[in-house]
């Protein structure tokens, strides 16, 4: 899985990002080019389009949704399936299916961008928030783990953390 989060572990808001960070984008980007990416309905809409370079899966309970350039599953079971041959697939959002892998147990690498900042939420915004890492189930790797912030890049500093199962 792979996700941003600010200090308050908040993911976004009203169904969009708080923040730009450029050289995070270029993280992700280069993170999961090639592999397949698992979102859901929400996230991939927050988007707007398909990323390229990427096999995008998107979760929805709606059987007319349909968008160009991506593969629907109406299920986190139906979209890993989808992806069963592949060795590296990305979860990318949102809250709701970060959850639902968390609890499920189905993750084995969280590769987290920690912000420098508090994101400003809009008033009456439904803050999308961040799983809670269970430090009795994952443990930082601190071999590829950032020790120090990296320069601010549009918005704020960022780190990237990867936890891996205990």
């Amino acid at each position: 899985m792979i996700w941003a989060e600010d200090k308050a572990q908040v993911l976004g808001a009203g169904g969009k990002m708080l923040w730009h960070v450029p050289a995070d984008f270029k993280h992700f980007k280069d993170t999961t080019m090639g592999s397949p990416i698992i979102m859901g309905r929400a996230s991939f809409l927050s988007l707007g389009q398909a990323l390229p370079g990427r096999r995008n899966i998107v979760l929805t309970g709606s059987r007319e949704f349909t968008a160009p350039d991506v593969e629907i599953a109406h299920s986190l079971e139906e979209a890993l399936e989808l992806c069963a041959r592949t060795p590296q697939v990305w979860i990318t959002g949102g809250a709701k299916v970060y959850r639902e892998v968390m609890e499920l147990g189905l993750a084995d690498l969280l590769v987290v961008t920690q912000l420098d900042m508090t994101a400003m939420v809009p008033p009456m915004s439904t803050v999308a928030y961040a799983p809670v890492i269970d430090p009795v189930r994952w443990q930082l790797d601190l071999t590829r783990s950032d020790e120090n912030w990296r320069p601010k890049s549009g918005d704020a500093a960022w780190r990237v953390r990867y936890y891996i199962p205990r």
